[in-house]
């Protein structure tokens, strides 16, 4: 892992530095003993074939990983010529900073040689995968996720098929893949603690999806700040959501309505506030006056002197240029070298939204 305390900075930290592709022994044969199938279904499953149901196919890839067995670089032929072609990966565009990154990312790309295909899906289930392999195996030399669930099939799907991938703003449990991101955990607590030191004791977080490591992770880190600081629980609500200004509206709407509204509200992005600041103007409350509202992103809306959003901000720039440098290396090295964990800073913006409150709710 690499944990960049500042932009020049670097120290470098390794988690994991098992190689990707090792060389096995393990036989196909092998694998078809371990799953319980016949050598053709291993074969077949191994291969993507979409005859195959995804419960034989997830049994096969246990079954390889487990013994060892080196699944081939699938539809790609070593000796395919280059197309000089990025997928990147994104669930929507609703999100402002989304398409921010996703500029920085042409740039950075094209300084290496390089154009990008967006690819507007979650490739979430094995279906929209197949959907997909024709371009991916066909087309793309690499790919980069700026989407991906904790326990997404598709970043490890894109591994055993040798396809050179790397995950930017969001990472995924238990698989060794390059990934670029900020310390959401840090950047949790440092939100909190903000509102901490400003007199808020009765917080409401309303985050993203549950499984992704952005909401996960920065709730993990309020909470265990919040611990650590002796703050009860009870003070402290979180609801869950999506990644938009009308979950935010609902969830801070839920929030004011109760009998002991918070004072406080950490939202899960910065489109997420943009709702909770819609939903405290229709329900009278004022901002900061009466509810403090940070966001993360600090997209360019939230210094805006209209809205002037406290927000965590991510250095979007610097992580799109260093996951297109990792997946230039990952593209020229043939997947040989270890997996990178890259942790850029965060800064704390402090504008209109957050203020001091003179008694405890």
């Amino acid at each position: 892992m690499r944990l960049f305390r500042d932009l020049n900075e670097v120290v470098q930290m390794r988690a994991n530095s098992t190689q990707l592709h090792r060389p096995s022994k393990a036989r196909l044969r092998d694998v078809a003993e371990r799953a319980g199938v016949s050598v053709a279904t291993a074969s077949r499953a191994l291969a993507g074939n979409p005859k195959i149901s995804a419960e034989t196919s997830e049994a096969v890839y246990k079954a390889a990983t487990e013994v060892g067995y080196r699944i081939p670089a699938l539809g790609r032929p070593s000796k395919r010529k280059p197309t000089r072609l990025i997928g990147v990966v994104v669930g929507a565009l609703h999100n402002r900073f989304m398409t921010i990154l996703l500029t920085h990312l042409h740039d950075a790309l094209s300084e290496y040689g390089y154009q990008i295909m967006l690819l507007i899906d979650s490739m979430n289930d094995n279906q929209q995968i197949l959907a997909f392999r024709p371009l991916i195996d066909g087309y793309l030399d690499g790919l980069i996720f700026a989407t991906a669930t904790l326990d997404s099939p598709t970043v490890a799907e894109m591994q055993r098929r040798g396809i050179p991938t790397v995950l930017v703003v969001r990472s995924v449990d238990h698989l060794n893949v390059d990934v670029v991101e900020v310390d959401n955990e840090h950047a949790g607590a440092v939100a909190v603690e903000h509102l901490h030191s400003l007199g808020h004791r009765r917080i409401g977080f309303i985050m993203g999806p549950e499984n992704t490591s952005t909401s996960r992770d920065r709730t993990r880190g309020a909470l265990a700040w919040c611990d650590r600081a002796g703050l009860p629980r009870e003070m402290i609500s979180v609801v869950w959501g999506e990644y938009t200004t009308e979950s935010g509206y609902s969830n801070a709407v839920r929030l004011l309505g109760t009998d002991e509204p918070v004072s406080a509200i950490v939202a899960g992005n910065d489109t997420i506030a943009l709702g909770v600041l819609e939903a405290a103007k229709r329900q009278g409350v004022d901002v900061p006056g009466k509810l403090s509202i940070i966001g993360f992103d600090d997209i360019p809306l939230a210094g805006s002197p209209l809205v002037g959003l406290t927000s965590i901000r991510q250095p979007v720039e610097a992580m799109a240029k260093m996951a297109a440098r990792r997946l230039v290396e990952r593209i020229q090295g043939g997947g040989l070298k270890a997996s990178t964990r890259d942790i850029l800073p965060i800064q704390l913006v402090q504008r209109d939204t957050t203020k001091r409150i003179d008694s405890l709710p």
